[in-house]
């Protein structure tokens, strides 16, 4: 029991704070290794998923290994194997709906929270972007391309209560408040991106999906009138010639030239700044490192961050973990959707393509609180169709 609530704990506290998040994790570990020593109990992981990821992870090492600088690129691999246990710990904790509908309304809470924190800050602090509860802009809208998918299930749980199901329908037009708010324009189109596709695997929510876009034009132009800026960053989204939109060109350029040098098995994890800074920069970027400033640690792309520091290892290791997440959520929303309205498997789905899309502009998967809750909800998503679906059936529903 103390573990699932060590997770209803973690999932309320992991953007307000990264030390705390990071202590439950490790009371998470410490209880798990207590339990088997004490009841020889031994965590029963998804086999098939287990050998997924040591097939990510082996390969990850073989690229640490052969990196410029393997003690550093170790410490990333080790950074994200961490973070994988969340979905783990989930799968395995997370046993029955009473403990699914905690984590569920820990989420929630945390989540108003988040979006609470952004408000206040567009329209009572700054004035301008909101940030949340996180560090930074592009991180919120991270955050919000994951929170909504979670929070439009919880709204459709005709097995949840009335007042969560209501508080979650309001958290997920705050959401969608904040997404704006948040100025990130990568993040606009991975919403609308993951929206598309919502709607062409899923007919019956064409008319649900047209009014949420509706409300979204209705939020923008209103929000638009507060923050004339919001209308300027739109408009930008298409001209070429704007200075950030040029520079991730100029970046993904200097990273296909360090792939074209090292091919295989690439430079290794966390070289990027030191390689792109120092002999890949190109003349044209304007973005340079200075007394202030260390420089780009990434590509801005998540892709092609596997591929300049991985090699085809690493973009083979990237296609091959998250394609088979991909497709590990299309079957089981498939096996949902003659029993479960907006399901656990496409709540999941969502969850992956809105990170994903999102990661062809901004390098998100670096980030340890997004890739923490990302890692931890697919994981509990994974599990909840079942649970959910055996608790309708206890109740006679």
């Amino acid at each position: 029991m103390i573990i699932y609530i060590l997770l209803a704990i973690f999932i309320f506290t992991v953007h307000i704070s990264t030390a705390v998040s990071s202590t439950i994790i490790a009371l998470m570990i410490a209880a798990a290794i207590f339990r088997y020593f004490k009841y020889k109990e031994v965590p029963q992981i998804d086999k098939e998923i287990g050998r997924i990821f040591a097939v990510y992870f082996t390969l990850q090492v073989i690229v640490a290994i052969l990196s410029l600088d393997p003690k550093d690129s170790i410490g990333e691999v080790m950074g994200e194997f961490y973070r994988v246990l969340l979905l783990f710990f989930a799968m395995v904790y997370i046993k029955n709906f009473k403990q699914l509908k905690v984590v569920l309304i820990s989420f929630l809470f945390a989540s108003l929270l988040n979006d609470l924190a952004g408000v206040f800050q567009s329209f009572v602090l700054s004035g301008g972007r909101a940030w949340g509860l996180t560090h930074w802009f592009t991180m919120f809208a991270s955050v919000l391309l994951i929170q909504f998918p979670v929070q439009v299930f919880i709204a459709s749980l005709s097995v949840m209560p009335i007042w969560s199901r209501i508080l979650a329908g309001i958290t997920s037009m705050l959401s969608i408040l904040c997404l704006i708010l948040s100025q990130t324009r990568g993040a606009w189109l991975a919403f609308l991106a993951t929206l598309v596709i919502f709607v062409l695997i899923n007919k019956d929510y064409r008319t649900a999906a047209l009014k949420l876009f509706s409300v979204i034009l209705i939020g923008f132009m209103i929000a638009s009138i507060k923050f004339p800026v919001l209308t300027e960053r739109f408009v930008s989204i298409s001209n070429m010639n704007t200075v950030t939109i040029k520079e991730r060109f100029l970046m993904w350029e200097s990273a296909s030239n360090i792939f074209k040098d090292y091919p295989i098995h690439g430079i290794g994890q966390r070289m990027f700044n030191k390689m792109y800074n120092t002999k890949y920069i190109l003349p044209e970027a304007k973005e340079r490192p200075s007394a202030n400033n260390k420089g780009h640690d990434h590509p801005h792309n998540n892709f092609m961050k596997f591929l300049c520091e991985g090699g085809i290892i690493g973009a083979f290791s990237f296609i091959f973990l998250h394609g088979y997440f991909c497709q590990r959520l299309y079957k089981l929303y498939k096996q949902e959707c003659t029993t479960m309205c907006f399901s656990a498997g496409l709540t999941g789905l969502l969850i992956f393509l809105g990170t994903h899309f999102e990661g062809l502009t901004e390098t998100n998967i670096v980030l340890a609180p997004i890739m923490r809750e990302y890692w931890f909800l697919i994981g509990m998503l994974l599990v909840a169709g079942k649970i959910i679906i055996t608790h309708r059936q206890n109740q006679g529903g």
